[in-house]
């Protein structure tokens, strides 16, 4: 679909330091620079990236790839998209080559382009009118009531949708963007009566909300207070709590989670999402040491969400709110998380309270705790089922009845047998026998039990070999460190001591990469890491490679020459001397066995030949 040369284009456009930089804190170490990995956890950072060579690589997960390989990786994007998020970072056109893509595809991607661009300059319109706008103070002081700190509010780029009618409608129409496309993007709405538009949000706090990209598609706008001197007119309803934007070409509100772009490198690095119902739930959770956090879009919990969740981690925490719809939400969500094979267990806030007013209330170390207690969902939907049904005995079996299902979906028979005694003893019923007569109740009409899916790779990730799953290669040290000088250093690669370390290689993998490094050297002199790899191949020597490409040891060319020359090839020859001397006392005594005295005369003559230039060269 793309052409090798606007592959390499981008490639070689892209800063890779910048780029992971905006996700990792990244620090200068020699030529290189180091940061804690963005895919799992590490309080050490072992996540190196070298900038010349533009190739990051982790030494303790073992993730490696260059800019393209970076994105896929962390934001779950296809080859394509992240080929087309590069291009129009670094102000690439990037037109596809092929050529049956038709005037319609063309057109729909185009607008949804356009559209894109509405809604961007929309958000950053109300990032300025919450510090421009005369009542944009009002929103401040919403976020501050809130807890929410400058810098979260600036991390989820909250704003102010003006009080009036046709603020945003004025603004759009001055950058010369359409109408329609405005109407269609869900910014504006048309007038009942006469022409043009007005907005649709107007004093509200605003809540981007972004794509799986990182691209605001819509929003989420709170109602604020009355502004000063203004009533509600009397039989009017108070506006809406919050007001979203409809569906439309760019959102789908059941197929997004609040706050997913924001969380992508906690969701990476945790492994684990910590699901919450509001939006400033996230912002409160994120705020208190927990950045891998995100909400449904003020709806239900969905399967398409429960599938995008299960693109980056494989464990879930629930934190929904404490009152009894918060515990029919969980129940609602259960059988979406168990057919995505999430691990999910459920941190059970007390009843009242949502995470925004329990953290407002005890603080983040409560949180915390709250968050390592949680309990597997299935003993939590137990427990309320019981608390729910009270001491009424009819309640009661109804409740057991309608926990079948639930167990029914538990793929461990072993675990679901606990889990039935866990629900007499909670009901306080000691006929267990009774009990599973209530729970196959529960299970009439409703079919054969579902299969929880086998877990499977994160969709989109790239998928680099990983340290982690290659068995330890124990390759010659000497050698590696002479071909790592060479890497280091790749004008050497043409020289007579290149030259002479191919011939003393004993590794086949050490040569092939050798062989291949000069091939892989880009305009600038410097090795291309990505093309090496590449031309390398599955060879059991990789991952010292990927490890070797991500740190560099040696920045000068002349003393590296010298260490080569003078130091590690010396080396080697008298290394290569020594293993001749043992195969040649091998011969000698075969020789020997077999009465060839001529023969063992011979060799042992060259043994002693070989063994005085051996003392010659350590001396």
């Amino acid at each position: 679909m793309f052409s090798d040369q606007q592959v390499a284009e981008i490639r070689e456009r892209t800063d890779l330091v910048s780029l992971i930089g905006e996700s990792v804190a990244l620090k200068r170490a020699g030529v290189q620079f180091k940061g804690l990995c963005p895919f799992h956890p590490e309080k050490s950072p072992s996540f190196h990236v070298h900038p010349d060579r533009q190739f990051f690589k982790c030494f303790g997960c073992g993730a490696s790839g260059d800019a393209i390989g970076f994105v896929m990786k962390l934001e779950g994007r296809s080859f394509p998209e992240a080929l087309r998020f590069l291009a129009e970072r670094a102000g690439i056109e990037l037109a596809a080559e092929d050529a049956r893509e038709d005037d319609g595809v063309r057109h729909a991607r185009l607008e949804r382009e356009r559209l894109h661009a509405i809604v961007e300059a929309a958000a950053g319109f109300f990032v300025r009118m919450l510090d421009e706008h005369p009542l944009g103070g009002m929103a401040r002081a919403e976020i501050r009531k809130r807890g929410v700190t400058d810098a979260t509010a600036a991390t989820y780029r909250l704003g102010y949708a003006p009080h009036g009618w046709d603020h945003l409608a004025r603004f759009l129409a001055q950058r010369g963007l359409s109408p329609r496309e405005a109407e269609l993007a869900g910014m504006i709405v048309p007038r009942r009566t006469g022409e043009g538009h007005y907005d649709r949000f107007r004093h509200r706090l605003m809540f981007p909300i972004a794509d799986v990209h990182g691209r605001i598609v819509a929003f989420s706008g709170r109602a604020l207070d009355l502004p000063p001197g203004e009533v509600l007119r009397e039989g009017a309803d108070a506006p809406a709590k919050y007001v979203n934007s409809p569906e439309g070409p760019l959102y789908r509100k059941g197929e997004l989670l609040f706050g997913l772009h924001e969380a992508r490198v906690g969701l990476r690095r945790e492994a684990t999402a910590i699901l919450c119902e509001g939006n400033f739930d996230v912002l409160a959770v994120h705020q208190s040491g927990h950045p891998n956090v995100v909400a449904p879009l003020g709806t239900a919990f969905t399967a398409m969400q429960a599938k995008l969740l299960r693109r980056y981690v494989n464990k879930v925490v629930v934190l929904f709110d404490g009152d009894r719809a918060g515990r029919k939400a969980v129940a609602s969500a259960f059988p979406l998380l168990m057919a995505e094979a999430l691990a999910t267990r459920v941190a059970a806030l007390p009843p009242g309270e949502d995470p925004d007013s329990y953290l407002r209330a005890r603080g983040p170390e409560a949180l915390r705790a709250l968050i390592a207690a949680a309990v597997p969902i299935v003993e939590h939907l137990i427990d309320a089922s019981a608390t729910d049904a009270g001491a009424d005995p009819a309640a009661r079996a109804q409740a057991i009845e309608a926990l079948g299902p639930i167990l029914a979906a538990v793929p461990n028979p072993i675990e679901i047998r606990l889990w039935v005694e866990r629900v007499s003893q909670v009901f306080e019923i000691h006929d267990i026998e009774a009990v599973r007569r209530q729970l196959r109740r529960g299970l009439q009409g409703q079919g054969t039990r579902p299969r929880r899916p086998e877990p499977t790779p994160s969709e989109g990730a790239a998928q680099v070999p990983s340290a982690a799953v290659r068995p330890p290669v124990v390759l010659p040290p000497l050698e590696l460190e002479a071909l790592g000088l060479l890497l280091d250093q790749p004008t050497l690669l043409g020289s007579p001591e290149a030259e002479t370390l191919a011939r003393l290689l004993t590794s086949g993998d050490l040569r092939v990469i050798l062989g291949t490094s000069a091939g892989a050297t880009d305009a600038h002199g410097a090795v291309d890491a990505t093309a090496l790899l590449a031309a390398v191949g599955d060879i059991s020597a990789r991952s010292w490679l990927e490890e070797r490409l991500a740190v560099q040891t040696f920045n000068d060319p002349d003393a590296a020459r010298n260490f080569l020359r003078d130091a590690l090839i010396p080396k080697l020859q008298l290394d290569a001397i020594k293993r001749e001397m043992s195969a040649l006392t091998q011969r000698i005594a075969r020789a020997r066995r077999a009465g060839e005295h001529e023969d063992a005369e011979e060799l042992t003559r060259r043994l002693y030949e070989l063994g005085q230039r051996a003392i010659r060269r350590s001396s």
